[in-house]
């Protein structure tokens, strides 16, 4: 937002790559995140991502000759992979095999990979709607754990928040993808007014693995929204045009 936008008169506001690192505690520092879809050499008769997934998940994706019942098209299309496909074959299989202490290592890896694909391809990196990621990123996601602490995540989620903001600019644009909770907790954090109010018998786990960490976890507790208007944009967009100076 910039001074001179009929609903901005203050100066200017954009969420910079230090909000979005004490917001989710992602790393600033390390490598640039680059993903490429090239795929890997077609080996024992399966092709490149297919026989990669296989190798790292130990499920065969279909290609072919298999609906999705949610897309009504194959969970692995080209070089895209369906999430809600592989979320939902590892949640059947835990269902009849439930993890435990004494579970193979290769397999607690397993399930932690999967929600990691659910995690980048349905939250921090998400295409609008669509339940597809790119097996790109798979490079990145099956590489060991100390490789994947080595990446700029704020930078990355960052530029991915500015790139959906731009193309959603676009009045025929309907959706966007990206993580915008982020851009929600930042719109929280400096206009309080949009924000609602956090009910003080909120329940907040001592022990949550976020806490004291991820900034914005402040807002996973109990909130109300009756101090809010609802659906009501001639209303917020006069509470932008009384802004004052440091609001």
């Amino acid at each position: 937002m910039e001074k001179g936008d009929p609903l901005f008169q203050l100066g200017e506001a954009t969420i910079t790559l230090k909000d979005v690192a004490i917001l989710t505690h992602l790393p600033i520092d390390g490598k640039p995140v680059c993903v490429s879809d090239h795929p890997p050499e077609d080996c024992d008769g399966m092709p490149g991502w297919q026989h990669f997934i296989h190798i790292h998940l130990g499920v065969k994706v279909p290609v072919k000759g298999h609906v999705d019942a949610t897309d009504r098209m194959p969970p692995l299309r080209k070089h895209q992979v369906s999430i809600t496909w592989l979320t939902k074959y590892f949640r059947d299989h835990y269902e009849s095999h439930p993890l435990t202490e004494e579970s193979p290592e290769d397999e607690k890896e397993r399930y932690a990979r999967v929600y990691l694909i659910g995690m980048i391809g349905g939250v921090f990196f998400s295409k609008k709607a669509s339940n597809l990621l790119s097996c790109g990123w798979l490079r990145i996601i099956f590489s060991s754990w100390e490789e994947m602490g080595e990446y700029s995540w704020a930078s990355a989620c960052l530029a991915i928040i500015y790139n959906n903001l731009c193309n959603a600019s676009n009045k025929a644009v309907r959706e966007v993808g990206g993580a915008m909770f982020i851009v929600q907790f930042w719109a929280w954090e400096h206009m309080p007014w949009l924000a609602p109010a956090q009910r003080p018998d909120r329940d907040w786990p001592i022990d949550h693995p976020l806490r004291g960490e991820a900034y914005g976890a402040r807002w996973l507790g109990h909130t109300t929204c009756d101090n809010l208007a609802q659906h009501k944009l001639e209303e917020y967009r006069r509470r932008f045009e009384r802004l004052w100076e440091g609001e």
